[in-house]
């Protein structure tokens, strides 16, 4: 989910990304804590993240209380955010490297995550607009012309586009994480438990389909983590500790799904993190220089 507190953690993320694990000794301080270096930005922006996330969650608690359908959204947000913070900063030529010979690179198994997660999608929503109009019958199979209309993609595009470079695939894939975020969202408990048809000999619920987003993503997330242990260096602690963040960031934007994420206090925690960011690119450049 796009909103002011992502976008300014991408700015954090992207100047501290790479720095080394010696440079995360440089001063920065906040209020006493003056002695902690750079590093205690990360410590501090991860419990404002998660303070920011409770206080939203207590007020959906009040107002209006996340569905069954929203928590599991946000299992699978939270899935998306992990695989986003390993993946940044991966280049297009890294993300094609196979770890071994006739095994996949990280661009096919981000191919077939995305793959998936639109082929969740069109059963989904396949199944969700038979129920709705009373059409729908367990002997109903979804047609390759249903395929095209539900994903807006023929089968020559659909292949274009899971074989577009690596770079391009993940920002496809951010639309139609946002989109099925949206689409979901509005399912009730009863709706959960409305039989779909797939690829299955046996009917299985909404909400089990629901579910599928999430664990099939984390299971290919452990994938492409091993192959990164193999093609690149091992993490730095910076990205380490982003991906701590990204976790934190994954309990905001679940207590906002469903809901306009232009929340105020999100912005004022942007603004935080946006002054934090020029705070330690001061300090970086103070370094180099002196």
């Amino acid at each position: 989910m796009l909103n002011d507190v992502s976008s300014a953690l991408y700015e954090f993320t992207q100047l501290t990304l790479n720095i080394p694990d010696a440079a995360l000794e440089i001063s920065w301080g906040w209020r006493d804590y003056t002695g902690e270096g750079i590093r205690f930005a990360f410590f501090r922006t991860y419990e404002e993240l998660l303070e920011l996330a409770r206080q939203l969650e207590g007020e959906r608690a009040r107002t209006a209380p996340l569905t069954h359908a929203q928590r599991i959204l946000g299992q699978y947000h939270a899935a998306y955010l992990d695989l986003q913070a390993l993946c940044l900063g991966l280049t297009d030529e890294l993300a094609t490297r196979p770890p071994a010979e006739e095994e996949w690179p990280i661009r096919a198994a981000l191919a077939h995550i995305v793959g998936a997660d639109l082929g969740f999608y069109g059963v989904l929503t396949f199944a969700l607009a038979h129920h709705r109009a009373g059409t729908w019958s367990p002997d109903t199979k979804i047609t390759d012309p249903d395929w095209d209309r539900l994903i807006g993609l023929n089968e020559a595009q659909y292949g274009e586009f899971l074989n577009s470079p690596f770079t391009a695939l993940q920002t496809g894939h951010r639309s139609w994480h946002t989109r099925i975020l949206t689409e979901f969202a509005t399912l009730t408990d009863a709706q959960l438990e409305w039989p779909s048809r797939y690829w299955e000999k046996e009917l299985m619920s909404v909400g089990f389909r629901l579910g599928r987003f999430t664990s099939h993503l984390q299971q290919h997330t452990i994938q492409i983590e091993k192959i990164l242990s193999v093609i690149s260096s091992p993490p730095n602690e910076a990205r380490r500790l982003i991906r701590l963040l990204y976790r934190a960031l994954a309990q905001v934007d679940a207590a906002l799904i469903g809901i306009s994420p232009d929340h105020p206090a999100c912005t004022v925690l942007a603004q935080t993190l946006t002054q934090r960011t020029a705070e330690i690119a001061e300090a970086l450049i103070s370094q180099t220089s002196a």
